[in-house]
């Protein structure tokens, strides 16, 4: 079995990052969807964007969905330019969208495309980072 270079490994974080964010954008634009359904897929966009990040120096991402500590893991250049971004309220939407409280009002369609916003800036950071690695664009289709 082959260990996969780290720019391969990073560039399979950031394709699923943006399988995962394609699928997000497609269910805000359909008004019989769940927003919450959009809320939890640009957390896992987001998450795996930070991943990619991670992997490309060879590290072996945190097996874990907390956007938080993944930020903290990422690359400092990364870091600091996404300082702006809401990483706590990503990291809810991992539990409260997939499973919400029967209690709990639901995702607004305002607060799915705010996450998907944060994700979509988290994703282009990613691109940012693989690219000035040399990394190849052209093979970046979503999976």
């Amino acid at each position: 079995m082959s260990v996969p270079r780290p720019a391969d490994a990073a560039a399979w974080w950031l394709r699923t990052a943006l399988g995962d964010l394609t699928a997000a954008r497609t269910i805000l634009q359909d008004d019989s969807l769940p927003p919450r359904l959009a809320a939890y897929l640009a957390q896992q966009a987001a998450e795996k964007a930070l991943k990619a990040t991670i992997a490309l120096d060879g590290t072996e991402p945190p097996w874990t969905h907390d956007v938080v500590l993944l930020r903290e893991r990422a690359p400092l250049a990364v870091q600091v330019a996404s300082s702006g971004i809401d990483t706590v309220r990503l990291s809810i939407a991992t539990a409260a969208a997939r499973y919400p409280e029967p209690g709990d009002p639901p995702y607004s369609h305002d607060e799915a495309a705010l996450l998907v916003s944060d994700a979509s800036e988290l994703i282009e950071l990613a691109k940012e980072l693989l690219e000035t690695a040399g990394a190849d664009p052209s093979s970046w289709a979503p999976i």
